[in-house]
């Protein structure tokens, strides 16, 4: 290695270091941590937004579940499973944690572990963006250009969580097939090599979807290089065949234990994402990236929902500088002896293509589609880097043509590439007028408006002029610094550390060695893998269905199942929060003690919630039929009837409501609901110009009527003071054909008497539920519990001992050191074992399906990667020694 690739490697690994200064020295924390466990403390930032990154999963899937990975590496473990999150989940499984990207992984054991692997993913790209640059035969001022930029690229920028790892690997993959169609055998044993490295590392990473997008691109690049060997193409396509395929054996302990869960797994809005494109404000943000402000700056602007949704869009910015240099480096193609013009359309081509398909433009999205995989890829999002990779070849395409392409089609190019950023950013711009309205006016945001267009202006300003006069080391400057500006703004909105609640983990974890927590809106799914703590709260994708049907049909009925983290049980934890449709009232329901007694029998006997929550609180109602509803006048005789439910038991009411028609706003006049319990009654009234339209409309109790406790049913009666504009009633069919209205009910549950309230400081509260099932319980045994995968049991007859653990395929249960047959319990969740009668020692273990496959596949390719490699090493034989 000479001084001048010295110098270039060590530049890479600087600037990303010195990017994130603030962050390393702790000055402003882009920790996820200090977001979401501050337990309610306030955070102080500079700019508002969030600090270099979009996804929340930087925190509930890299940073949780990453770390508890690392933890097991360290401890000597494979991390095929976590206990900590659910009823203990497939991790390695699950990928998107990168839970098998060994070594990189184990930064996640450090506190601001996050960044530590933002920062290597930067300069991993870097450095093999200048391997593959080099292998190209570019010039060491554009291979180091092309290494800056791709390691500053809008992806690295706004993302730190599943889709940045397999990035680095796209330049190696490149590279490795650059090199597989070069003319020396050697040569192109290493590309082979590279290639199976590329392969495996991208799909170690841990998520397939940038992996897989990526890999297009570079297919697109291996079958034109391919092709330019003309006669001799099976001298390149048999070693990046080869070293595609040994990369898939490579990994296949990533890869099979990933597909075994898809066929099991609920995979959410990823089953068919179809024509689902970009917002129409996403180009914008994509030349103009701070056009909406930093990242989710919309959330703390006040913006409406649709420029908070722009955020769930964007898989990153491109900017219009580079976006104008690729251009220009494109166009050089039609220059006459322009260098590698076929890869220039190449890359334009695709660069087009996905475009289309992003942006929402049908025949050619419907063309894309028909590549399998495509459709349950979120294509606009996670096209992102891929667009940055063929930007930024192209422009280090056009650094190179400065010094050798003729000076009248050269200022052609770079003129028709000025003028169309120019048009296209102006189209883009007026597309996104309507996001740019919705917060206009919000203090501060102008600001982001005006520097972002002012910026963009003197950019490419400058980068077009220096263009024109063929001062390259010019352009070059323009170019990183605009990337290094842009990549840095984000790190600004990091927050001021502060210290987490150390007293509240405490506790959590002296109640938690042989029990569950539940959260509701205060510990963030997954967290629990991070302090290890064991949380029912998950936040998994994909996740087995067994465990999320169980969880919809007994605790919360149609919540998302790729995260439970609901606000409350009952009507809290439904679809339908707020209870205004009727629809949500048609639906089968779970009561707010019908889905506690769920959890605690599933070991779930630790509550948190935030101190300003009334969480003994639900919503219930009159079961209404799934049917279309009649009205009838509210101005005559009131609407009377008898309300029963369980939950009245002991329960303070203090609002009611009912479904009304007002005839789109005209009904006025004094509406009342009476309600009465045995011993009280209590009134609501309400003005109809104020009721909703077909629709619940609620009112507030002039005061709260409390329940007896043995009490299960309220009369109700309903009625209007407007019989000459009056409101209609909904009705639906009772028993017996009687109609009947919808009478909701807002009610605060009386406390259980099993539960302790450990701490409430504020901003936390903690209770201890007694009474629930064991972690092992056995049906005539008496066990002891030793660890979570370690009982012993003592039975005076036969019976099944019971495991409050997820049931998986890959476990396997030992008795007395004797494999025993293990199968899910009845509920489908939790596993059972057959025992006798006398002293029994049960070990579990866990290890994925098709483990000897995995391990065979593995072999093979890390043997064959070595033969390929050390042949590619292999010194060649001199004269003398031939």
């Amino acid at each position: 290695m000479n001084i001048r690739a010295s110098y270039s490697i060590a530049i890479i690994i600087a600037i990303p270091i010195f990017i994130h200064f603030l962050g390393l020295l702790n000055i402003l924390s882009s920790d996820p941590l200090q977001i979401y466990l501050n337990f309610g403390g306030e955070h102080s930032a500079i700019l508002d937004g969030s600090p270099g990154w979009v996804d929340p999963n930087a925190g509930a899937t890299t940073q949780a579940l990453g770390h508890e990975a690392a933890r097991q590496w360290l401890s000597g473990h494979i991390p095929w499973w976590e206990r900590f999150s659910g009823m203990g989940l497939p991790l390695a499984a699950e990928m998107q944690n990168s839970a098998l990207f060994f070594p990189f992984v184990l930064l996640l054991i450090f506190a601001n572990g996050v960044l530590y692997l933002k920062i290597a993913m930067q300069i991993m790209s870097g450095l093999f963006m200048l391997g593959f640059l080099y292998e190209m035969r570019l010039s060491r001022l554009t291979a180091l250009t092309g290494a800056i930029l791709i390691e500053l690229s809008g992806t690295l920028a706004w993302f730190a969580h599943g889709p940045i790892m397999p990035l680095p690997f796209l330049p190696l993959l490149a590279w490795g097939v650059w090199r597989s169609c070069q003319p020396d055998l050697k040569t192109r044993l290493g590309g082979c090599f590279i290639t199976a490295l590329a392969i495996a590392g991208s799909l170690y990473a841990g998520f397939p979807e940038t992996a897989f997008m990526s890999g297009l691109l570079v297919l697109c690049i291996a079958i034109w290089r391919v092709c330019t060997l003309r006669g001799k193409w099976l001298q390149g396509a048999l070693p990046i065949g080869v070293g595609g395929i040994l990369g898939l054996f490579l990994s296949a302990p990533a890869v099979v234990p990933f597909l075994s869960l898809l066929r099991i797994g609920f995979l959410g809005q990823n089953t068919n994402y179809h024509d689902a494109h970009m917002l129409a404000a996403n180009p914008a943000q994509t030349l103009f990236p701070y056009l909406f402000g930093p990242p989710l700056y919309a959330l703390s602007a006040g913006g409406g929902s649709v420029a908070v949704d722009v955020w769930w869009h964007t898989g990153g910015y491109c900017d219009i500088a580079l976006i104008f240099a690729g251009c220009a480096g494109l166009f050089m193609a039609f220059s006459r002896g322009t260098s590698f013009r076929g890869l220039r359309f190449v890359l334009g081509g695709y660069l087009l293509l996905s475009g289309l398909k992003a942006v929402g433009f049908i025949p050619v999205s419907r063309l894309i589609d028909v590549i399998p995989g495509i459709k349950q890829t979120m294509f606009y999002v996670y096209i992102a880097p891929g667009w940055w990779f063929a930007l930024t070849l192209l422009s280090c395409l056009l650094l190179d043509d400065l010094n050798t392409s003729n000076q009248h089609s050269g200022r052609k190019s770079i003129k028709f590439a000025l003028a169309g950023t120019l048009v296209g950013s102006v189209i883009c711009l007026f597309k996104a007028r309507p996001h740019i309205m919705d917060f206009y006016n919000h203090p501060g945001y102008k600001w982001y408006l005006g520097l972002s267009l002012l910026w963009a202006t003197l950019v490419l300003t400058v980068l077009s002029v220096s263009l024109l006069g063929k001062r390259k080391h010019t352009v070059v400057a323009a170019l990183v610094v605009n990337a290094a500006v842009l990549f840095f703004i984000p790190t600004l909105t990091g927050v001021r550390p502060a210290p987490v609640d150390t007293d509240a983990l405490s506790l959590l974890k002296q109640l938690t060695t042989q029990k569950r927590l539940v959260s509701f809106g205060v510990f963030p799914p997954n967290y629990g893998a991070f302090f290890g703590i064991p949380t029912i709260n998950y936040n998994f994708l994909p996740l087995p269905e067994r465990f999320a049907a169980q969880m919809d049909q007994h605790v919360c009925p149609h919540y998302d199942h790729t995260a439970f983290f609901s606000i409350g049980l009952g009507k809290f934890c439904s679809g339908d929060t707020e209870g205004l449709t009727y629809a949500g009232w048609q639906v089968p329901s779970v009561s707010f003690q019908d889905g506690l007694v769920w959890l605690q029998q599933h070991n779930t006997g630790v509550i948190m919630y935030p101190a300003n929550l009334q969480f003994w609180h639900d919503r219930i109602g009159t079961r209404i039929p799934a049917q279309a509803n009649s009205y009838q006048n509210l101005g005559g005789a009131p609407v009377s009837g008898v309300f029963s439910h369980p939950e009245l038991a002991g329960a303070t009411l203090r609002r009611v409501g009912t479904g009304l028609g007002t005839y789109n706003g005209a009904a006025k006049g004094v509406w009342h609901i009476k309600l009465c319990s045995k011993e009280n009654c209590t009134i609501a009234d309400g003005k109809l110009e104020y009721a909703a339209d077909n629709l619940v409309t609620w009112l507030n109790l002039s005061t709260p009527l409390t329940i007896g406790a043995n009490q299960t049913q309220l009369t109700y009666s309903i009625w209007s003071d407007a019989p000459a504009q009056p409101a209609a009633i909904a009705l639906w069919p009772g028993e017996g054909g009687k109609p009947m209205p919808l009478l909701t009910l807002d009610i605060d549950l009386p406390r259980s008497s099993n539960t302790r309230q450990l701490l409430n400081n504020g901003h936390v509260v903690i209770e201890d539920l007694s009474g629930t099932t064991p972690y092992y319980h056995a049906d005539n045994c008496v066990v002891t519990f030793k660890d979570y995968t370690h009982a012993h049991a003592e039975c005076d007859k036969p019976g099944n001992l019971f495991r409050n653990e997820f049931y998986d395929e890959g476990w396997t249960a030992v008795v007395n050191g004797r494999p025993v047959q293990l199968v899910p319990a009845a509920d489908q969740v939790q596993q059972s074992i057959r025992l006798g009668t006398g002293h029994f020692d049960i070990a579990y273990d866990y290890a994925p399906q098709h483990v000897r496959l995995i391990f065979i596949l593995f072999t093979v390719g890390l043997v064959g990667s070595a033969v390929v490699g050390m042949m590619a090493c292999k010194p060649r034989k001199t004269v003398a020694e031939a």
